[in-house]
């Protein structure tokens, strides 16, 4: 593969992330949540996903968000009866956050049509090429998630400019 046909690759990755982006900004227009709301509740699915739930601190640190923004909008998900705020039962200052079954509803409403369309995207690919495809793609996430953190880290050693 030539230097050109691997900007082609980046320029499509990025024109992805972009379509994602104004589908994200689109869809929570319509149905009333910022995008930060929307990355949020995703953090939560995740979390879920691993049998955990997430803490503000969590959600904070995975947003990029400080503490009062992180309130906010907790309180703003919590009042749209999106999210649960849960005491732990052996530490009570402990608190966890949950979805309601509303926001998974709501999360269906909002991206069954996009998932429709992938999935029919996908299904123009055999096995072979669906592996290579899901290899590629969690490269790419795992990438896009190593150079955050590197510029992160550059940020956080290097003093701040006069």
């Amino acid at each position: 593969m030539s230097a050109r046909e691997h900007h082609q690759v980046v320029r499509l990755l990025q024109e992805f992330g972009q379509a994602s982006d104004r589908y994200v900004e689109s869809t929570g227009a319509i149905y009333g949540t910022h995008r930060t709301d929307m990355n949020a509740l995703s953090i939560i699915i995740n979390y879920e996903q691993r049998g955990l739930l997430p803490s503000p601190r969590d959600l904070s640190r995975e947003l990029q968000l400080s503490s009062p923004a992180t309130t906010a909008m907790l309180d703003r998900l919590e009042k749209l009866g999106m999210i649960e705020r849960q005491r732990s039962d052996r530490d009570r200052r402990v608190i966890r956050i949950a979805m309601t079954s509303k926001a998974r509803a709501k999360g269906r409403e909002m991206f069954m049509p996009l998932g429709i369309k992938m999935l029919d995207i996908l299904s123009g690919y055999d096995e072979e090429q669906l592996q290579v495809i899901s290899k590629f793609m969690a490269e790419a996430v795992a990438g896009v998630d190593s150079a955050r953190e590197e510029v992160v880290t550059q940020r956080a050693t290097k003093p701040a400019a006069p």
